[in-house]
């Protein structure tokens, strides 16, 4: 058994404008879906997909010429100690 044969489905109705309803019908037929709720399964998935690899992007790029391992102690001290200074300085700014 897959893990998604156990989840059992949620029922979402959407509203939507004459013009867009129209858009998704003749859509989802264009692409040979066999009902509307494929069509809209197909295009969740599709945006998921599209946010995991912006993600994925955005680390790979915050990763970039970082250093290789784990910083040291002395490293690791200035990096706490910077952390409770900007803490502070937020604290203090909503107090303000």
């Amino acid at each position: 058994m897959h893990y998604f044969d156990a989840m059992k489905a949620v029922t979402i109705n959407i509203s939507l404008n004459p013009e867009l309803a129209d858009f998704a019908r003749s859509d989802s037929e264009a692409h040979a879906f066999d009902s509307m709720s494929e069509y809209m399964r197909d295009l969740i998935r599709n945006r998921r997909q599209e946010q995991i690899n912006q993600d994925v992007a955005f680390l790979e790029k915050a990763i970039e010429g970082a250093p290789i391992g784990d910083p040291s102690d002395e490293e690791m001290a200035e990096i706490v100690k910077a952390q409770h200074r900007i803490r502070a300085e937020r604290k203090s700014a909503r107090r303000s």
